[in-house]
C-alpha cells in the first residue's frame, strides 16, 4: 500500500516537473535550437518497444527512395562509450562497436547503408558533427519527442496498439514519459503492432487529443532468419521446429508471435530486461535449457544479437543445435510514403 502511494506520489512530481519544463521551452527561457538542415523526429510517449528502431530503418529507406540523404542522431542508451559525440557509422564504415554505441544505434548503423548513425546525449551538438563527407539533407531524431531543446520540423508519434497507455500513469508508476496532450504536437501518428492490439483504442486516444492528425498503421513483418554469421537460412528452416527462444526486449510477446507466425513452435524462453548485455554465463545457460528441452534451434531477435557481441556462438551451441537471429521490418500503410513525400517537400 506505501508502495503504491510513493510511487502515484512521483508520478505526481513527475507530471509537475514535465510541466514546468515544457513551459519554459514553450515561453522561450529555455532555448531551442535548430540545426541547419529539417529534423524529422521519431518517438513515443511511452518507455519500451513501441517500434521506434524498425520504424527510424522504415523511414530511412523511404526518405532514400525519394532521394533524400539523412542522417540519424541517437541518444545511444546504455552505450558504454563517455564520448559527447560518437560517430558510428559516416555512411560507408561502421566506426565504433555495439558497446560503444548502444545497441540500436549500432543495429540502425548496420541496416542501413550510405547514412550516418551519430549518437549523443545533446542531439544539436550531435548534428553539428555530421562526418564532412556526408550529403546529409536533413536529421532523423530517433526516441526524441521528448528532447524539446532541438528544433524539429516534422514529429512522428508511435503508439502501440497492444498496450497504448499503459496503465495511464506517468513514471515511475507508469510508463507515461509525458501527459496524453503529448499527442497535440504530432504532425503524424503511426500505430504500430496494429495487427496485435485494439486499433479503435488506440485511435479514439490520438482523436480525444489531436483531431485531424494523420493517423497510419503498422505491423511487423519476418524479413529474414539468419545465422550469426549473417548468412539467411529460409523461413522454411524453422517451420515445424521445436524452438527455444531468448530476449531482452521491452515485448518479448511481439517476438514469439514472429516466430509462430514464421511456424515455429516455441517451447521454451528466457527473457531479460530491455537493453541487456549478454554474459557467457547466460548463453550457457541458455543453451543448457534449450538442451534440456530438445530444441531444434536457438532463436533470438536482431537487437538481442547486437548484445551477444564478442561471444562465440558457433563454438558453443555446436553442430546439432542450430543458433538463428529473426529479422523483422516494419510495414507501414502506403499513404505513409506519399504523406512523408509532400512534407519533406514544403
Amino acid at each position: 500500500m506505501y508502495n503504491a502511494l510513493l510511487l502515484t506520489l512521483l508520478s505526481h512530481i513527475y507530471r509537475i516537473i514535465w510541466a514546468i519544463r515544457k513551459w519554459l521551452y514553450d515561453s522561450g527561457i529555455l532555448k531551442t535550437r535548430k540545426l541547419p538542415c529539417p529534423v524529422i523526429c521519431v518517438g513515443n510517449l511511452t518507455t519500451g518497444g513501441t517500434g521506434k528502431t524498425p520504424a527510424v530503418i522504415a523511414l530511412s529507406r523511404i526518405l532514400g527512395e525519394n532521394n533524400h540523404h539523412p542522417a540519424i542522431l541517437s541518444r545511444g542508451y546504455k552505450r558504454r562509450s563517455k564520448a559527447s559525440v560518437l560517430v558510428v557509422s559516416d555512411g560507408r564504415s561502421i566506426l565504433a562497436t555495439p558497446e560503444e554505441s548502444g545497441d540500436e544505434p549500432y543495429l540502425i548503423a548496420s541496416s542501413l547503408k550510405n547514412v550516418p548513425v551519430i549518437v549523443g546525449g545533446n542531439r544539436y551538438t550531435s548534428g553539428i558533427h555530421i562526418p564532412d563527407k556526408s550529403s546529409a539533407d536533413l536529421f532523423i531524431l530517433d526516441d526524441g519527442y521528448q528532447h524539446l531543446k532541438l528544433h524539429r520540423d516534422i514529429n512522428i508519434l508511435l503508439i502501440d496498439a497492444s498496450n497504448p497507455c499503459g496503465n495511464g500513469y506517468l513514471l515511475p508508476k507508469g510508463i507515461l514519459r509525458e501527459p496524453f496532450n503529448g499527442i497535440s504536437r504530432a504532425d503524424c501518428v503511426i500505430v504500430t503492432r496494429s495487427n496485435e492490439g485494439n486499433k479503435n483504442i488506440a485511435e479514439t486516444l490520438i482523436r480525444k487529443y489531436n483531431q485531424d492528425v494523420p493517423i497510419f498503421y503498422a505491423s511487423y513483418k519476418t524479413a529474414d532468419i539468419t545465422n550469426p554469421a549473417g548468412k539467411s537460412c529460409g523461413f522454411d528452416f524453422i517451420k515445424s521446429k521445436q524452438i527455444f527462444m531468448f530476449a531482452g526486449i521491452a515485448n518479448p510477446g511481439s517476438f514469439r508471435r514472429s516466430i509462430e507466425d514464421t511456424g515455429g513452435m516455441v517451447i521454451g524462453e528466457m527473457l531479460y530486461p530491455d537493453h541487456y548485455w549478454y554474459k557467457n554465463d547466460d548463453l550457457n545457460k541458455i543453451i543448457k535449457e534449450a538442451s534440456r528441452l530438445s530444441a531444434d534451434a536457438i532463436i533470438t531477435t536482431a537487437k538481442d544479437a547486437v548484445r551477444l557481441h564478442g561471444l562465440d556462438l558457433y563454438d558453443k551451441t555446436g553442430l546439432e543445435m542450430k543458433f538463428l537471429i529473426l529479422h523483422v521490418e516494419m510495414m507501414i500503410d502506403k499513404g505513409f510514403k506519399e504523406w512523408i513525400r509532400k512534407s519533406t517537400e514544403q
